[in-house]
């Protein structure tokens, strides 16, 4: 169904992080980027649509701060688009920190936690789980269970915190969203599904108990939800009413990353058991997901996976310690 196709090699390798590769495309730039974190450094290569022409840059995540000049390590970087803008975001053991869609200007710097606090819990608080709500709504999960609600204007730096999200009582893993949706999850199983209200503010409205197995990434589509587990299950749930609809034992470890493919609703998961799999989502009162196809690539814990086309027709993978993304393209 898929062949491997040449890789893109990157300046250093990918971390063991889960959602470890994120991909934006510009259409109207003529070219496709990726993003891949490697302890405190981002790389991000950029080619043109052709692959005729690559460039390498690397985002470093630098504390805006004159006692804090080091480099704290990265947790998760991703590009979130919004109608009006893109911006690349990064969370890290510090804070939350957003660029511009290049890398190339940070516009602005959220501090998580408190280095000068006596309480070691007060110290720590890492951002895990990024996603884009609304028209200009970007959400960043925490390690203390709370969701941060920026509000991002078309341009400028004039970036604000609009409301703090609670609920979880575990660190979030991932988000994801759909329109006037949010969906979050947390290192317990626990999913949140929380729904754009007429006002800006996000009001939760369903949540799944969870089992205490980490759901590590989550992708939202046409009102199904998949939760990707650390035991190697996917689990297919109905957004509306947060029922369970179906479960694969999909992998034999860690499920690091799953990704939908909006235009056909194909769904790409991937594992430290080192396979890629596909599925084929089918709507209904109760969702359905079919297994499609499968790819192992060899002595590689799998740490990020994406489709590189809407339709699914191809896809990417990141492996950890290795410097390559690998790529497969449908026959």
């Amino acid at each position: 169904m898929y062949r491997k196709e040449k890789p893109l090699p990157l300046k250093s390798s990918a971390s063991s992080l889960t959602n470890n590769l994120t991909v934006f495309i510009s259409p109207e730039k003529g070219s496709m980027s990726y993003a891949v974190v490697h302890k405190s450094v981002v790389n991000v290569i950029s080619s043109s649509l052709d692959g005729s022409t690559v460039t390498n840059r690397q985002v470093v995540c630098k504390e805006p701060s004159a006692v804090q000049q080091n480099t704290p390590m990265v947790i998760q970087a991703k590009w979130i688009s919004l109608p009006n803008r893109t911006v690349l975001v990064l969370t890290s053991l510090r804070g939350i920190q957003m660029f511009e869609s290049d890398g190339s200007a940070m516009i602005y710097w959220h501090a998580l936690g408190d280095p000068s606090s006596s309480d070691t819990q007060d110290q720590t608080n890492y951002g895990r789980g990024i996603a884009g709500v609304g028209d200009s709504c970007i959400c960043v999960g925490t390690q203390i269970g709370e969701i941060h609600v920026f509000n991002v204007p078309a341009k400028g730096t004039n970036i604000l915190l609009q409301e703090s999200l609670v609920g979880h009582k575990h660190p979030i893993c991932d988000l994801t969203s759909g329109p006037n949706k949010l969906v979050s999850s947390d290192e317990q199983g626990n999913i949140f599904i929380w729904s754009l209200q007429a006002n800006g503010s996000l009001k939760q409205t369903e949540s799944v108990i969870g089992k205490g197995v980490p759901c590590s990434s989550l992708v939202l589509w046409n009102d199904i939800i998949v939760g990707g587990y650390g035991d190697g299950q996917l689990r297919v749930y109905c957004a509306k009413t947060a029922k369970l609809a179906a479960t694969v034992n999909a992998h034999a470890r860690w499920v690091n990353a799953i990704d939908v493919a909006p235009e056909t609703g194909r769904i790409l998961s991937v594992s430290e058991d080192t396979f890629a799999k596909v599925w084929q989502l089918k709507e209904g009162t109760l969702p359905e997901i079919e297994y499609k196809y499968s790819e192992s690539v060899t002595d590689l814990q799998l740490v990020g996976g994406q489709f590189i086309q809407k339709g699914g027709r191809g896809f990417c993978v990141t492996g950890y310690d290795n410097s390559d993304i690998t790529f497969f393209v449908q026959n």
